[in-house]
């Protein structure tokens, strides 16, 4: 029988925290098709799965220890020194058989990569909304855009009443008095060379020279 967890590598890549909160990642790799799925886990859940495989009565690789006495949590160097440890613990463990022909190893791994396809599906689930309602708001705008007349040019519009009102303020004639009038005639003699007489038009000048004559 085919040994298919040997061609799984398992390692301890990097960690993130998050306040109090610290997740180690654990990336498994197939070697051979190059698949490669991980999970996140606490240091808690780390330990639990050790302590279920110490059930199997197997020599198993040191497991690295906890400080009752400080938080490692609160510590980037020794979350930094944990996540070494957890990566070398993994390493030398899958090189033991037994632990890998195990039900609590193949559980482990099984587990890992349910957990990693959700993760996946959701991503792609939030990508697809995403894009969906991009479509959505583009085909809204198109349809609203349908509906929208251009506003037509401010000089064909008809004059509003306002307008029509102050036109006719413009054009209005206003009273002219007798004063005014006299003034108005005295300027037009002044300045027009022509005068009526008889009904016909005549020159001042011609009738200036028929008076002195």
């Amino acid at each position: 029988m085919q040994d298919k967890e040997k061609d799984i590598l398992i390692t301890v890549p990097e960690f993130k925290k998050n306040e109090d909160l610290v997740q180690y990642r654990v990336q498994f790799q197939n070697q051979k098709s190059l698949q490669t799925f991980e999970n996140h886990y606490r240091y808690s859940e780390l330990k639990r799965f050790h302590e279920t495989l110490e059930t199997l009565k197997v020599d198993l690789p040191a497991f690295p220890g906890s400080y009752w006495w400080k938080s490692v949590n609160s510590n980037i160097q020794l979350i930094q020194q944990r996540q070494q440890l957890l990566d070398s613990y993994f390493k030398n463990l899958t090189q033991i058989k037994l632990v890998r022909e195990s039900l609590i190893y193949k559980n482990f791994i099984l587990v890992a990569l349910k957990e990693s396809d959700k993760k996946a599906q959701k991503e792609n689930k939030e990508k697809a909304k995403i894009s969906e309602n991009k479509v959505k708001r583009k085909r809204k705008l198109e349809q609203f855009g349908q509906f929208i007349t251009p506003m037509p040019n401010p000089v064909n519009l008809p004059p509003t009443p306002e307008d029509r009102k102050e036109r006719s303020q413009s054009v209005e004639h206003k009273p002219v008095n007798s004063m005014q009038r006299n003034e108005r005639k005295k300027t037009s003699k002044q300045q027009s060379p022509v005068l009526n007489f008889g009904g016909s038009k005549i020159f001042r000048g011609i009738l200036s020279n028929a008076a002195k004559q």
